[in-house]
């Protein structure tokens, strides 16, 4: 389960950590983020993925891209969704 947070925010929340230079990579774990916890087509989970500059090739997966945007996606999960 997600808090539901905006693409801002998390775009702001990675920033913060990794830099401003880290912006690519975060649109690519944002991506791979909301694709995985959207609560659906009107949460804004769903709108950031649906925004996305990023377009992953047919084939692509989170386990494909570097080591980076996995840390990101990793830290995304830590701060935005709570385990039951």
């Amino acid at each position: 389960m997600t808090n539901d947070p905006t693409k801002a925010e998390m775009l702001d929340f990675l920033t913060g950590i990794y830099g401003e230079d880290s912006n690519d990579d975060a649109e690519v774990a944002i991506y791979w983020f909301a694709n995985d916890w959207h609560s659906g087509q009107w949460s804004n989970l769903y709108s950031a993925l649906s925004t996305s500059p990023f377009n992953p090739g047919p084939i692509s997966t989170l386990e494909s891209e570097g080591e980076d945007i996995r840390d990101m996606y990793s830290d995304l999960e830590s701060q935005f969704t709570k385990q039951k």
